[in-house]
């Protein structure tokens, strides 16, 4: 057929039929031979250049070569050694456009990623990574999870980091630094410090090659996507030499692995930074973004585009490069930026290819909404919190209920919920049930005492949801607490924000489902009241390491709810089991107190917990209550100062007085 049809429509239905199946689009090199595989259809031809540099600004052009069209690919065979090379496709479209672009499937690129690489990949493998194996746990319910973007990481220069690497891959290979390069200020910092915590994940906001200057010195989050199959070059110690990256970023795993934690990267496909000029769309114009129903560009992203996940080749895409990030980069999971603008079955799939490749313990979770319309129609459904229902096991949702009934609405800065004491009045939207559901992974509405409504168990067991108070979007969790608790904008430390503060860690940690905490959150991290700091300065949203010092309690406050969580398997089921089990007493807005039982070890250390907490300022009298018989004493393992897994003292009975902004945390032998 002639290669040009009259609608977008069209387009897309005679795409979907010419789609291509096999796993060996892109670049295969081997020292004897160079394949190269583009799937562009409706292209009337396509060359393949050849430079000598990667710099899109050098006029280093060596060849050019016409590829075939065979097997609905364009393909070409080199017969000689092309390493150090560099190369982009040009393709003549049926429109009479003519683009020039790097390879979709690019596994490396020079800097700024306009020219794809040629290398050999295991010439990247630092020395042991044949011995780096995977650090994961058998599920989401295991998971503690620590966010936090590269620069931020370490770019404090009190931190202890070397010069070079700090905002680099290599800092978290730096096993050895302390706050102010002290080591007898026992303040570990970096990678040192991690382990001390006692979290077993490390998600990096993305580290895919994202658009732009990769020698500038301009700050960004990321979720602005260039090449999805390639790290992020500004982040390396050399962005023009495209084995730095790969090689640093591989590093970087491997550090973290030797510390038994796992890494989880953040991934966007929902758009691309630019859509006219990008990768995708100059390789097959307009098939890879999805399109209203007059043919326009769709925006659910926001971001001026978005992907359309339910067509094939981009299906195709995302399973084929998230599958290679795994076993090239040796990674342990990934969270999706706006999977609601991605369909279940998209996602299903890919959690289907990774248990076919023998990773079913590899993590995947993602934001369940989108920052606009929907234009995804059925019978396809978007993978957003309505549709969590028909999301395969194994595919976890940020649980915004429990972030927002626990501290308020994060698109309010000034209005609190049960931490702050608001509930019930006046000011708040939330009610003592909406954080008891979300305690419950909001799989049950039957809770003890009393009943939820029924749309607060919206998840089919604890593994479809991740707990969390803050992330790198809206106010870390201290200023929020600064901006609800304070008349003022003052973000140093005050008592009863850290105090808070605490009483959210004894809440986040006793929950069902998975736990999720952004960088910082555990020693008052603060970005001055930056609410949307993704280009703000890294001064703004770098961690102040000296903050582990100042906020020392809060620090070990966190520490001992870790172990807590570590010590007490219910608190980490993967079934409902303890959630049907766990007993609410009714109390007033503003009290809480819970009993988690012991029913999943034969011969416990603890059969039974208890939580109280008052976050009112007059204290209360409660008698606790239990879907098990209660024991005649209690262990106290938390108060309002400290928690871990050692004795605070012991309690007899079931009455127990709480004062304001207190938490017990009781366990019985």
């Amino acid at each position: 057929m002639e290669k040009t049809l009259d609608s977008i429509q069209q387009k897309i239905v005679y795409l979907e039929e010419q789609a291509y199946d096999q796993a060996d689009l892109g670049l295969t090199y081997s020292k004897e031979a160079s394949t190269f595989k583009v799937w562009s259809p409706l292209a009337v031809s396509v060359t393949l250049n050849l430079y000598q540099t990667g710099n899109a600004d050098d006029e280093t052009l060596i060849e050019q070569i016409e590829m075939v069209e065979k097997d609905k690919v364009w393909t070409v065979t080199i017969d000689r050694d092309l390493a150090g090379q560099f190369y982009t496709y040009r393709f003549q479209h049926s429109s009479g456009t003519q683009t020039e672009t790097q390879d979709i499937y690019s596994k490396a690129v020079g800097l700024n990623g306009n020219r794809s690489a040629i290398l050999d990949l295991s010439a990247t493998d630092p020395v042991g990574w044949s011995n780096d194996h995977p650090v994961r746990q058998s599920s989401i319910t295991e998971a503690m999870i620590w966010e936090v973007h590269v620069e931020d990481f370490s770019s404090d220069e009190q931190a202890g980091f070397s010069e070079e690497y700090r905002g680099k891959y290599l800092a978290f290979t730096e096993t050895d630094t302390y706050l102010n390069n002290d080591p007898s200020f026992e303040s570990p910092t970096g990678i040192q410090y991690l382990k001390s915590l006692g979290l077993n994940y490390v998600h990096l906001l993305p580290a895919f090659d994202f658009d732009n200057d990769e020698m500038g010195s301009q700050y960004n989050w990321g979720y602005d996507p260039k090449n999805y199959m390639v790290p992020e070059g500004k982040y390396s110690l050399n962005p023009s030499d495209p084995a730095s990256r790969i090689s640093e970023f591989k590093q970087m795993v491997q550090s973290l692995h030797n510390q038994n934690i796992g890494v989880i990267l953040d991934v966007v496909y929902n758009h691309t930074f630019t859509y006219d000029d990008s990768c995708f769309q100059s390789t097959v114009p307009d098939y890879y973004y999805r399109q209203d129903e007059q043919g326009n560009i769709t925006n659910g992203s926001g971001c001026g585009n978005e992907t359309a996940s339910e067509r094939k080749m981009m299906r195709k895409y995302m399973i084929d490069s998230l599958l290679f990030w795994a076993k090239e980069y040796h990674l342990d999971g990934f969270r999706f930026d706006l999977m609601g603008l991605h369909d279940v079955e998209t996602m299903n799939q890919i959690r289907q290819a990774f248990n076919e490749a023998g990773m079913e313990d590899l993590l995947l979770y993602g934001e369940p909404w989108n920052a606009g319309s929907v234009e995804i129609h059925e019978p396809n459904m978007p993978a957003d919190k309505f549709h969590v229902q028909q999301l395969a096991d194994g595919i976890a949702i940020f649980n915004d209920d429990f972030r927002d009934s626990i501290k308020g609405p994060v698109f309010d800065e000034h209005k609190g919920a049960f931490l702050q004491g608001a509930n019930g009045y006046e000011d708040s939207a939330y009610m003592n049930g909406d954080l008891i559901g979300s305690l419950l992974a909001n799989t049950q509405s039957v809770v003890g005492d009393f009943s939820l409504p029924e749309e607060k168990a919206w998840a089919k067991n604890p593994t479809q949801v991740v707990n969390y108070s803050s992330a790198h979007d809206n106010l870390p969790l201290y200023d929020k607490l600064v901006l609800t608790l304070r008349d003022d904008e003052n973000f140093d430390r005050h008592e009863e924000v850290v105090q808070v503060n605490k009483l959210n860690a004894a809440l986040l940690f006793t929950a069902q489902g998975g736990i999720f905490m952004q960088a910082g959150e555990e020693f008052g991290r603060t970005k001055f009241g930056d609410e949307n700091s993704f280009n703000s300065s890294i001064e703004t949203n770098q961690l102040n390491w000296s903050q582990t010092v100042e906020n020392k309690d809060l620090l070990d406050y966190y520490k001992g709810m870790i172990q807590i969580r570590k010590a007490y398997a219910p608190l980490r089921d993967q079934t409902n089991q303890t959630a049907e089990k766990m007993h609410f007493t009714e109390l007033r807005e503003n009290l809480i107190a819970y009993t988690i039982p012991n029913t999943l070890e034969e011969h416990p250390e603890w059969s039974q917990m208890a939580v109280i907490m008052n976050t009112s300022l007059t204290p209360e009298t409660i008698q606790l209550h239990s879907s098990h018989p209660l024991p005649e004493e209690w262990t106290i393992i938390a108060n309002r100062h400290t928690a871990g897994t050692e004795s605070l003292g012991v309690q007899a009975g079931q009455e127990f007085i709480i004062n304001p902004r207190e938490v017990l945390i009781l366990v019985a032998d």
